[in-house]
């Protein structure tokens, strides 16, 4: 009976959130605790002051909604949209490891996304939503060891003369893999005399534009990026109509597996059919070959990936002992069984992409575990550094110190975004790349 009226809880709530799309209005948002950290138990306050109403009415009661990042709600309070300048407290507390967030109206009319602020509870103390496969090593070691067998490498490396510079070369790069082939970039130095170089790796976010497509190279380290598509980048992606190309994946995926995304497809299938197994082991592959160069320094491999691209980090410096050092900004793919313990997996959420029947689900639900970066997390052996956001609605921050918790290696620290969305700050880049590159 509990779970029922709680159902009904939620149901209402979220009821309201969808509610607010007619509404527009700006918020400053302070916690009574600067760092945004609590004891479980202890009281975290929300104090909101209404800069702006555009488009709010009073009439329509919009409500402050805080709940556990997930599907427990503990108040739907209505709030005063009365005047400019106003100011509610809102109150509560979670009494296990988690994030209490604060959802209010949108600040754009038309849209359904609540503005989201939260407050972290012992959050080094959440655990992933389920335990790693008991076969997860020996399925990508015997993964890796079938892709060496069974499909050469075939290298493809190709100078181009419009994007070298006068301290760097250029080139188009790719390498067969499971019934497709990867697709990257790479840049190396001209001045042969500072060799070995570091190398700066790097596997791009998701969607579609000048980020998937473009590099910039550099003259004091070889510089790889890859994308996670099935057909080649390019950099004037916009003028040749590339992101046709992006779409007709996302339309043909759809059509043969029935997700919406390409980031969901195949799960349902075998974990063989997921979408990512050939790119993570594609890329695993160019890892080593990049190191195996004469030309590297494999006292400095380091990476760097924002959002799907700190979610390829977890998969790759889990499954290669190659890197030295790490950042993830904002990391995908982390903690995707996080809806067991009744809170918002990490993008792409998989299983609830892939819940169009119960049989689906299960399918899903059996073979998402193989692709959560927080069963990886444990793997790492190199350095790390993560950048979450605690109003992150994408990569969730439970679902982020999820996996980070798993790791476990000393060397190891988190920056907390207080009231930082899917929008890396600059500070992190800043601060985190300049780590990364300043050591082995």
């Amino acid at each position: 009976m509990k779970r029922m009226i709680m159902k009904k809880i939620v149901v209402a709530a979220f009821a309201a959130i969808v509610g607010w799309a007619a509404f527009a209005a700006t918020y400053k948002v302070d916690l009574d605790r600067p760092n945004g950290i609590y004891r479980c138990g202890e009281t975290a306050t929300f104090t909101v002051r209404l800069l702006e109403k555009k488009n709010l009415d009073a009439s329509k009661r919009p409500c402050a909604v805080l709940d556990n990042f997930g599907t427990t709600v503990f108040t739907n309070l209505p709030f005063d949209v009365s005047s400019v300048g106003a100011v509610f407290k809102v109150s509560g507390t979670l009494h296990e490891p988690g994030f209490l967030r604060l959802s209010l109206p949108p600040t754009k009319k038309g849209r359904n996304d609540p503005f989201v602020f939260s407050a972290g509870f012992e959050p080094e103390k959440i655990q992933k939503g389920s335990p790693s496969p008991a076969d997860f090593d020996k399925f990508w070691s015997d993964a890796r060891a079938r892709l060496a067998r069974e499909v050469p490498l075939d290298a493809q490396v190709t100078r181009v003369p419009e994007r070298c510079t006068a301290v760097f070369d250029f080139y188009r790069i790719s390498f067969a893999t499971f019934g497709r082939r990867v697709h990257g970039y790479m840049s190396v130095p001209k001045d042969k005399s500072k060799a070995p170089f570091p190398v700066d790796f790097e596997v791009n976010a998701a969607g579609f534009g000048s980020w998937t497509n473009d590099m910039a190279g550099r003259g004091d380290a070889i510089c790889v990026r890859f994308s996670v598509y099935p057909f080649a980048p390019h950099w004037k992606w916009h003028k040749i109509g590339l992101e046709a190309k992006y779409k007709e994946m996302d339309a043909a995926l759809a059509a043969r597996f029935g997700a919406p995304r390409y980031c969901q497809a195949g799960i349902t299938e075998s974990r063989e059919d997921y979408f990512f197994y050939p790119v993570i082991l594609g890329i695993d592959r160019v890892v080593d070959w990049v190191a195996a160069r004469p030309d590297v320094d494999k006292s400095r491999f380091r990476y760097q990936g924002t959002s799907q691209g700190g979610g390829f980090g977890f998969y790759l410096c889990g499954l290669n002992r190659t890197f030295t050092r790490a950042a993830f900004y904002v990391p995908a793919i982390t903690d995707t069984m996080g809806y067991l313990k009744g809170r918002q997996s990490g993008w792409p959420t998989i299983v609830e992409g892939n819940s169009s029947t119960p049989e689906r689900r299960a399918v899903a639900e059996k073979w998402a575990p193989y692709f959560d970066g927080a069963n990886f997390a444990s793997r790492i052996t190199c350095p790390v550094r993560v950048a979450v956001g605690f109003s992150d609605t994408t990569c969730p921050p439970c679902a982020v110190y999820a996996a980070y918790n798993e790791i476990k290696v000393k060397d190891k620290a988190i920056g907390n975004g207080i009231g930082m969305t899917h929008s890396c700050r600059g500070h992190f880049y800043a601060n985190f790349g300049k780590w990364v590159r300043s050591g082995p």
